[in-house]
């Protein structure tokens, strides 16, 4: 399990709790992102953010790394169709590269999705 000692610079850590899951998407919301603009542990916090949605089955509340829910709803299912592109040209036997090219995106993110893939089917 990775630590968890970036949260000590965390902004939100320093503010109101509240302002992280609003009632509604009134002004609390927008406060809380432009927090999260300023704050140095964005990434970490993402990753975080991940991890606890995707073990409560995607279900996503509050402010997490500069995003709303409903901006990481959007984001997360963006990702899939992106994913569901990179493995339909991966099994046309083209490249990282040339997949990349297509799709706007680094080769490395192509084999990072294409790893990922590989070991789902052989979880599966």
């Amino acid at each position: 399990m990775k630590s968890l000692d970036w949260m000590d610079s965390a902004l939100c850590a320093q503010t109101d709790p509240d302002l992280w899951y609003p009632e509604g998407s009134g002004q609390h919301a927008r406060t809380a992102l432009r927090v999260c603009d300023q704050c140095p542990v964005r990434p970490e916090c993402g990753e975080y953010a991940q991890g606890v949605e995707d073990a409560s089955d995607g279900r996503r509340y509050g402010a997490w790394a500069g995003l709303s829910a409903c901006q990481r709803n959007r984001q997360t299912s963006a990702s899939a169709a992106r994913d569901a592109q990179i493995i339909a040209l991966t099994a046309q036997n083209l490249t990282a590269a040339q997949i990349g090219d297509r799709l706007g995106i680094t080769g490395r993110t192509v084999d990072r999705v294409r790893a990922t893939h590989r070991q789902q089917q052989e979880a599966a």
